[in-house]
């Protein structure tokens, strides 16, 4: 354990240090400039008022009452952050290393989580998006206790949506309670958020006509005929560069649609029973994976949020995810090549950084499908049939707290 605290410790300060500019790191002061633009946000919630109207926020209100915190305490809203950022940091690293111990799996995961910083690089610390892992990992951790599994759920959603696929973990018995929780929770902060600021669900209008991000696995065939010579028109618009071609707005609709689908079949199966005999984080991991490569953003910071998962899918021995572990690590890597230091030869059709892009989308895209096989393989035709008889048999295990598998 004392090890695990210095490496994250080491680990914690290199980062800062190459944002900071201390330690060399290529372009590494870079990534510092989403955090002035929350300090610059924070400046005006903390007057009880959102950002509405700027195309660049695309947070929900649980993330305002963040970047208020950053700067209301007096000292520098920059400095604010990066104490929040490491406080969250910390809290998944002592989650994960008390979780593990307690199931008797070791501090795998917990080694994974700080090896996981230096993968992904300075964003790591230098974007929000630690806040709703947090939120993400807890609520995992917590599925033997439904009901406080779905409020960490939601804290994590009003922060940055995608933490609600952890409700896919429940199991079904344990899906009314964890729902409950859920929306108890989420109307029980937004009623606050609604009482301190006005515009806290800005965010929901904010973007509706946005294309296909550069990062986007749907943006890749773009990149590629660029690298071969073919011109393709690049804008920034909503904080990113995006490919500036109408029909891409079409396509990123259709493609969004597609992964809705596709989670939504993952929803349809957990309320058939089907899913009882695989790891609950197993699926959340296979939801967030084709989160991601549908989606219309792809953003290098978004790591944290597999790196997060990834970590809770091995406290359990029971996981077959190990491979996808693998894939989503070596994408990572490739990231963090490309993103900062390589984002302009990448702009520019450089072909070395459209071939690491491509290892990029493409190890993402086979991690996705390959947890899709997963689950798949391991699904369970026959658990409705089963809950209905033990239904009959007894009574659910509603909101009490459900003991945990052998093995985990």
């Amino acid at each position: 354990m004392v090890w695990l605290i210095i490496a994250w410790t080491v680990t914690r300060l290199a980062l800062l240090g190459g944002i900071l500019g201390i330690v060399p790191y290529p372009d590494g002061p870079l990534v510092i400039n989403d955090v002035l633009l929350y300090s610059e946000w924070s400046q005006l919630l903390v007057t009880g008022r959102f950002p509405i109207g700027d195309d660049m926020w695309q947070y929900p209100p649980g993330a305002g009452v963040i970047f208020a915190l950053t700067a209301a305490w007096g000292i520098s809203p920059v400095v604010g952050f990066f104490v929040i950022a490491l406080l969250a940091d910390a809290g998944v690293l002592a989650v994960l290393a008390v979780t593990g111990v307690r199931r008797h799996a070791g501090l795998t995961a917990a080694w994974v989580w700080v090896a996981s910083a230096i993968v992904i690089g300075p964003v790591f610390l230098a974007r929000f998006d630690l806040l709703p892992t947090a939120m993400a990992v807890l609520a995992l951790v917590l599925i033997s206790r439904p009901a406080l599994s779905g409020g960490a759920a939601a804290l994590g959603t009003l922060l940055k949506v995608w933490p609600g696929l952890t409700l896919l973990a429940l199991p079904r018995r344990s899906l009314v309670c964890g729902a409950t929780g859920f929306v108890v929770t989420a109307i029980a902060v937004l009623i606050a958020v609604s009482l301190w600021a006005t515009g806290g669900v800005s965010f929901v209008g904010e973007q509706q006509a946005r294309g296909l991000q550069v990062e986007s696995v749907a943006a890749w065939p773009y990149l590629v005929a660029q690298g071969l010579g073919v011109s393709v028109p690049l804008e920034f618009r909503f904080g990113a560069m995006e490919i500036d071609l109408p029909i891409t707005i079409a396509i990123g609709t259709v493609v969004t649609g597609i992964g809705l689908l596709a989670i939504g079949a993952l929803g349809v199966a957990r309320l058939l029973g089907m899913l009882e005999s695989i790891p609950g984080p197993d699926v959340v991991l296979t939801a967030l994976l084709i989160s991601m490569v549908t989606s219309r953003v792809l953003s290098p910071q978004y790591g944290v949020w597999l790196a997060g998962i990834a970590a809770v899918v091995l406290l359990d021995s029971r996981t077959r995810m190990r491979p996808v572990i693998g894939l989503i690590a070596l994408s990572l890597l490739v990231t963090q090549v490309i993103y900062p230091f390589g984002y302009g030869s990448l702009l520019s059709g450089t072909r070395w950084a459209i071939g690491l892009h491509s290892v990029r989308i493409l190890a993402l895209v086979a991690a996705m499908v390959w947890a899709i096989a997963i689950i798949i393989a391991q699904r369970d035709p026959v658990s409705l049939r089963r809950s209905a008889q033990e239904s009959q048999q007894g009574p659910s295990a509603g909101c009490s707290v459900m003991p945990l598998p052998p093995g985990r």
